[in-house]
């Protein structure tokens, strides 16, 4: 997810880590960045390492996650469809003056 997320703001790297990394340079918040990171680390752990952790770190990783989706995706969107509104309304206006 994590990978796919960093792929889609236009990251750059030849590995995860330099992908996450590159997103700060995209603009990416450093908290974001950074639970980024930690998604990864959790992940390699379990993957490469076979370390298990509990419901509630692995929870906490999905709110990081879910965190980021809405502030690189849907508060996005939710801007921009104030702004077409705010167009349309001035637009409208100016019409019908």
């Amino acid at each position: 997810m994590v990978g796919r997320i960093a792929k889609e703001q236009g990251a750059t790297g030849s590995n995860l880590h330099n992908r996450i990394t590159s997103l700060a340079v995209q603009g990416v918040s450093r908290n974001i960045v950074d639970a980024f990171h930690e998604a990864r680390v959790v992940g390699n752990d379990a993957v490469h390492d076979g370390l298990a952790y509990s419901a509630e770190e692995v929870a906490d990783i999905a709110e990081f996650i879910d965190g980021a989706v809405f502030i690189l995706y849907i508060q996005p969107a939710q801007r921009a469809r104030m702004v077409a509104a705010r167009a349309s309304r001035r637009q409208a206006a100016t019409a019908s003056a």
